[in-house]
């Protein structure tokens, strides 16, 4: 592909108010991640492909936080700010000062279009390369609520026509238009500083590019997509629904690598979870963000991990729930009802069911029996408890940290350990036990 240079210009200062939310629209999360986030990604890896010369954001509705959630995730990001809401083309107008003559071209999608990918805008801008401008356009099953692209007698693209301002006849078109363009940008960069303000909408609107170019015959190139790819999310129920397309792909390719979901619609993945091959997952299982999984792993229904790396052979669930700064060794064995945080559990240790290990390291092949609970939290701190390889923990044992647990020693069920236990030791604590007999009841 010719390297001429390109830049991106991201739409993301819209209010959002269909969301019914005081949080950004854009920083609603698909998969545990930030929508914008998701765009900004593929952006990024187009970068060895092409010569990319600037990434701008155009942000409005609470800025400070968009901008800072942005700039966590990815570098030399330039923003600017649309400080009325007065549409698309007034929108791009805002980058007007920072644009600059350097670029060939810009390519103009919306925040709020998560699935768009890598290789769609690839395909933009290789089949633009001879054109003035490229526009995205695709077939909807239901193209309510969509600007359509109406096409002249020779089947070039004549004008796009905004839903609320289409006819009876236009709205029959079922090809729509996605809000993604690539343009020359001395050509746009004139146009939508002169752009007309719509009376009925109080908006300008970038579409109407298309009626320009015509008057200044430019060439257009239309470039369809599949509709799944151009969804936009206006309210909670889209957010729903391109939640449902990510998951689905995001399964597939889980599947593809050699995992085995036992009920794949039930199975919840982060944008960024890694899984190995020979990996089984049961129903009803939640992936958070970064979790990483190996091979031979096992892990059954209604289990939630998050912040975790499970190793190889190692069994998980069902109903546990592993949270972040947990590190699970070969061959362990995670039980169910089993919360673990902020932990190591070794090789071969096993915490079958009923337990809370935090801030904990279990050592190799030792035993947590059902109901220990390592108190972690003095109201004040966050301890640590140490248990050696090979020991023992009885059932219903609490161990107070900060606290250490020899190897090959053995804790008594029902105790409260409050002292370091030495290597190759039983502790045991209990009060002794009273029966007292109970009085007959009088008639």
């Amino acid at each position: 592909m010719q390297k001429f240079s390109t830049s991106f210009i991201i739409l993301a200062a819209g209010i959002g108010s269909r969301m019914k939310s005081s949080k950004p629209k854009v920083l609603h999360e698909i998969a545990n991640r930030p929508i914008i986030n998701h765009l900004l990604e593929k952006i990024f890896n187009l970068k060895s492909i092409l010569f990319i010369k600037k990434i701008i954001v155009v942000l409005g509705h609470q800025n400070e936080l968009v901008k800072s959630i942005i700039e966590s995730n990815f570098p030399d990001i330039i923003f600017v700010i649309q400080k009325r809401q007065l549409g698309t083309a007034d929108a791009v107008n805002s980058a007007k000062n920072v644009i600059g003559k350097e670029s060939d071209k810009i390519v103009v999608l919306c925040g709020d279009a998560p699935l768009v990918s890598s290789n769609l805008l690839k395909k933009l801008v290789k089949e633009s390369i001879s054109s003035d401008i490229g526009v995205v356009g695709f077939r909807a099953q239901n193209p309510s609520g969509y600007g359509r692209i109406l096409r002249d007698k020779f089947n070039f693209i004549d004008r796009i026509v905004e839903h609320n301002d289409a006819n009876s006849a236009d709205k029959k078109i079922n090809l729509c238009n996605s809000g993604i363009l690539i343009c020359r940008t001395n050509f746009l960069m004139n146009f939508v500083k002169s752009v007309s303000l719509n009376i009925n909408k109080n908006e300008k609107y970038l579409t109407d590019i298309i009626k320009f170019a015509k008057i200044k015959n430019k060439t257009i190139t239309l470039i369809e997509a599949s509709e799944n790819e151009c969804i936009g999310i206006n309210d909670k129920e889209d957010l729903a629904m391109v939640e449902k397309e990510l998951q689905e792909s995001l399964r597939k390719k889980a599947m593809k690598k050699g995992v085995t979901l036992i009920s794949p619609e039930t199975v919840f993945f982060s944008h960024d979870t890694i899984i190995a091959k020979d990996v089984i997952i049961g129903p009803n299982v939640v992936f958070g963000p970064k979790v990483k999984i190996e091979t031979g792993v096992v892990i059954e229904s209604f289990s939630h991990l998050e912040g975790v790396i499970v190793k190889k052979g190692a069994k998980i669930g069902p109903f546990a729930r592993l949270r972040p700064g947990v590190i699970v060794d070969e061959d362990v064995k995670i039980g169910n009802f089993v919360e673990v945080k902020k932990s190591r559990i070794q090789k071969g240790a096993k915490i079958n069911h009923l337990s809370y290990v935090g801030d904990a390291n279990i050592g190799k092949e030792s035993n947590i029996g059902a109901g220990v609970i390592t108190c972690n939290y003095d109201g004040k701190n966050k301890n640590k408890t140490i248990i050696g390889d090979k020991a023992f923990i009885g059932s219903n044992v609490s161990l107070v940290a900060p606290i250490k647990v020899g190897k090959n020693s053995k804790v008594g069920a029902g105790s409260v350990i409050t002292k370091n236990v030495l290597n190759d030791s039983l502790a045991v604590e209990r009060n002794k036990q009273l029966n007292i007999k109970r009085k007959s009841k009088k008639s």
